[in-house]
């Protein structure tokens, strides 16, 4: 089962302090165990680094604690690039919706899911990315509360 993880599932699973923690790090958990294959893209890598860096103290983590996080991910996830093509769908994709802003973010997360082969993806704003679908999307998938990685 090849799964996307939005940034807020990474966030969530790789701060202890965060409010979804429980929720997310099973999922976290399964990735690094092999139970499944986690995808990434290397945007949400860039946007873990800048979530980790920017939240309130005490929680704020450091440029170089980040940085850790981030290669820690990438030594268990599928990190892959934004290719040209999945910019240019995921743009097409919000102006024909008429969404605008940084929906665009969201958009890119799912149509690189799309174009890696996803199963499914992983993320607590299911209905931001779920206003986004195509039928051909992979699952959007919400961790349940109590925690289980459950499809």
């Amino acid at each position: 089962m090849k799964l996307a993880f939005d940034t807020s599932v990474l966030v969530a699973g790789l701060h202890r302090a965060h409010p979804h923690h429980d929720r997310a790090v099973v999922w976290i958990d399964a990735v690094a165990e092999g139970r499944v294959s986690g995808l990434a893209t290397w945007h949400a890598l860039a946007e873990l680094w800048s979530v980790l860096t920017r939240l309130p103290k005490p929680a704020r983590a450091s440029p170089e604690q980040a940085l850790q996080v981030v290669r820690r991910v990438r030594s268990v996830y599928d990190v892959r690039p934004v290719d040209p093509a999945v910019y240019d769908e995921a743009m097409q994709r919000c102006t024909d919706r008429l969404l605008s802003s940084g929906v665009l973010f969201d958009a890119l997360h799912l149509v690189a899911a799309e174009h890696a082969g996803a199963d499914a993806l992983v993320t607590f704003n299911g209905s931001d990315f779920l206003r986004l679908t195509v039928p051909s999307s992979p699952r959007i998938v919400i961790p349940p509360d109590p925690p289980e990685v459950t499809l």
